[in-house]
C-alpha cells in the first residue's frame, strides 16, 4: 500500500514558481498513481501519516504538521529545496534537529554543487539530487515544430531570468567597510568571472586560501555569497543579453532589464513561472543560461526552453553535457543544446548565430530537446526517486 502523499500548496513566491511547482508535483504524483492532494497548513487538518512534501522553507517550524515531531508518528518530510546549499535556512534545520532529529526529514537537491559542505553542516541530514522538471502541459505539439513555424517565430531569441539593480548591489558594498573583505569581495568576483567552471567555494579557498585565510568554514563563506553572487550574475547575463545586438531578442524578467533594452533587444515584460515555457516558444533559439549560484548544476530553464520548441543555446556546463548531449537510447542523435564558454563575451552571440545560419539543423536540435524532456525530464520521471529517498536512508547517507 502507497503511503498517502501531502503537499503543501500556499507559497509567495517571486513569479510564482513554488506555487506553480507544488501544483506540478501534485499532478505527476497522481499520474504516477499516488494518492496525492494539495493543502494548506491552516492547523486544522493536518496529515498524521504519509509523505508530508514541502518546497524551500518555512518560515517557523510552528507552521508544519505537529506530527512531524511527535516519535511515534508514521508521518515524513520532504523539503525540495531549489537553490544551492548556502540558501538553507541553516537556524530551521538546527531547530527541527533539536526538538526531534532529522530521521524523518529528508531534503532533496537539484543542486549538486557544494553537497559536500551539507555533511559537516548537517551531520544527521539525509539528503539527495533530484533534478529538475516540468509539467507535462508545458511541452509543445511536437507535430507543429516544422520549418515554417520555426522561421516565422516572433523572436530570433528568447532570454528569461532577472538581475539585480546596480543600486541594491552598490548599496550592499557601501555597507562592508573593511578594506581586506572588500577587496576579497572583487578578485573572487573577478576569478569567477574569468573561470566560470568555477564555482564559488572554490573561488574562495584559491583567493582566500592565497592570503592565509582559513577556508572551509560555512558561515564565512556563506556571509559573502549571496553579493558575490549578485554581482557575477548581473555581469554576466547583462553582457551577454548585450552581446545580441541586431537580433531580434525578447527579454523576459524583472523591470531591471528595461535600461539594457534597446535597439533591437526588446523587453518582453514579466512572465509567471508556469509560462515560462510559452515564453520561450516565441523564439527560435531559447537562451538558456544557468543559474549563476552554482555552475555545475542546471535549473528548469533548459527544460522550459525544450519543450517550448527552441533551439537551445546554454553555458558549458559538466551536468549539461552529461544529461542533454549525449547519445541514448531515446535521443540517438545526442545534442540537445549548443553550449557557449560563459568566459568569453562573445561566444553566446557566436552559437545563437551558429543556430540561426542553418535553420533546419536547428530545428532538428529542437525537436531532440522536446523530445528529450518528455522522455526523461518531467516531473513524473522524479516523484519515485523523492519517495524512495525517505524509504531508505541508509543509501541515501552513503
Amino acid at each position: 500500500m502507497q503511503d498517502k502523499i501531502w503537499i503543501h500548496g500556499r507559497y509567495q513566491s517571486q513569479y510564482g514558481l513554488l506555487g506553480a511547482m507544488s501544483n506540478e508535483l501534485a499532478d505527476a504524483f497522481i499520474a504516477k498513481g499516488y494518492d496525492a492532494q494539495l493543502f494548506n497548513l491552516d492547523h486544522k487538518d493536518m496529515p498524521t501519516d504519509g509523505v508530508f512534501v514541502f518546497m524551500n522553507v518555512p518560515v517557523t517550524l510552528d507552521d508544519l504538521p505537529p506530527a512531524l515531531f511527535v516519535p511515534s508518528s508514521n508521518l515524513r518530510a520532504i523539503q525540495l529545496f531549489v537553490d544551492h546549499p548556502f540558501a538553507l535556512p541553516d537556524n530551521i534545520i538546527d531547530q527541527w534537529n533539536e526538538r526531534n532529529g532529522l530521521n524523518d526529514f529528508s531534503l532533496c537537491l537539484p543542486c549538486l554543487d557544494d553537497v559536500h559542505l551539507l555533511r559537516n553542516r548537517f551531520p544527521n541530514l539525509i539528503h539527495s539530487w533530484v533534478p529538475h522538471g516540468i509539467p507535462r502541459d508545458s511541452l509543445c505539439d511536437l507535430g507543429g515544430m516544422t520549418i515554417d513555424q520555426y522561421n516565422t517565430k516572433e523572436f530570433d531569441v528568447v532570454v528569461t531570468g532577472s538581475v539585480r539593480e546596480q543600486e541594491e548591489i552598490d548599496s550592499s558594498l557601501a555597507q562592508i567597510t573593511d578594506p581586506m573583505t572588500r577587496s576579497l569581495i572583487n578578485e573572487i568576483v573577478n576569478l569567477m568571472i574569468r573561470e566560470p567552471h568555477l564555482g564559488y567555494v572554490a573561488a574562495c579557498d584559491l583567493v582566500m586560501g592565497s592570503q592565509g585565510i582559513i577556508t572551509g568554514k560555512w558561515i564565512t563563506q556563506k556571509f559573502l555569497w549571496t553579493l558575490v553572487i549578485a554581482i557575477v550574475n548581473r555581469h554576466r547575463r547583462t553582457k551577454t543579453v548585450e552581446s545580441l545586438q541586431g537580433l531580434r531578442v525578447g527579454v523576459f524578467g524583472s523591470k531591471t532589464w528595461i535600461p539594457h533594452c534597446t535597439g533591437t533587444i526588446e523587453y518582453a515584460g514579466e512572465v509567471e513561472y508556469a509560462h515560462c515555457a510559452k515564453a520561450f516558444s516565441r523564439g527560435r533559439v531559447g537562451l538558456a543560461w544557468g543559474p549563476t549560484q552554482f555552475v555545475h548544476s542546471y535549473s528548469e530553464r533548459i527544460m522550459q526552453a525544450m519543450a517550448g520548441g527552441s533551439s537551445v543555446v546554454c553555458d558549458d556546463r559538466l551536468l549539461v553535457r552529461r544529461d542533454f548531449n549525449k547519445s541514448t537510447a531515446t535521443n540517438a542523435a545526442g545534442s540537445t543544446a549548443a553550449l557557449f564558454d560563459w568566459g568569453d563575451p562573445l561566444a553566446a552571440r557566436a552559437a545563437v548565430d551558429q543556430q540561426l545560419a542553418d535553420p533546419d539543423a536547428a530545428l532538428a536540435m529542437a525537436r531532440r530537446g522536446r523530445e528529450h524532456v518528455e522522455n526523461t525530464c518531467l516531473w513524473e520521471h522524479r516523484v519515485d526517486d523523492m519517495i524512495a529517498l525517505t524509504q531508505s536512508p541508509a543509501t541515501a547517507t552513503a
